[in-house]
């Protein structure tokens, strides 16, 4: 069902209505159908009590769920039976599987008691022991003491005039 609307308007609208079995079609049709879909409209349950989940989607702004109650009549009207409030917060989409977040994770999360015990026990590189804290901040007499010994080659590249001589300092 198509149905323009606002005539007077320069910009043309128009409301598509659409029915689409789950059931008969992949999975891919009804993702790409979803995707398009200002509000889409998911029925379920049987006969006496059925429940439509309402998903609005607006641009700029979260989706917006709403879940209805109703039953269907002998005479084919629809009892409305609850509602629960509208609610405006994120909602996932059910089309979109939802991903454990830990399934790709290049660490182990949970550690086991050994391993417990074997982080326990480590030093790390940054945490120094008091001896080894000692040793480095104090200089004691007969230290080896280091020198470097630099002897030119033919190939240095040795410039003797000053590059900032051109500034003005």
């Amino acid at each position: 069902m198509c149905r323009r609307t606002d005539d007077s308007s320069p910009v043309e609208h128009m409301h598509v209505l659409g029915l689409l079995h789950e059931e008969l079609h992949g999975p891919g049709p009804v993702e790409a159908l979803s995707t398009l879909a200002q509000t889409e409209v998911t029925l379920s349950g049987t006969g006496g009590h059925t429940l439509a989940h309402i998903l609005y989607r607006r641009p700029q702004q979260h989706p917006t769920h709403k879940t209805q109650w109703f039953s269907i009549l002998p005479d084919f009207s629809l009892d409305l039976q609850g509602e629960s409030p509208l609610k405006s917060q994120p909602h996932s989409d059910p089309h979109i599987p939802r991903m454990d977040p830990t399934t790709h994770l290049t660490f182990n999360l949970q550690l086991s008691k050994k391993e417990k015990e074997a982080k326990d026990s480590l030093t790390l590189p940054f945490q120094f022991s008091s001896e080894k804290q000692q040793a480095l901040l104090c200089h004691g007499l007969g230290q080896a003491t280091s020198h470097i010994f630099y002897e030119p080659d033919a190939y240095d590249d040795l410039d003797q005039e000053d590059p900032d001589d051109d500034l003005d300092i």
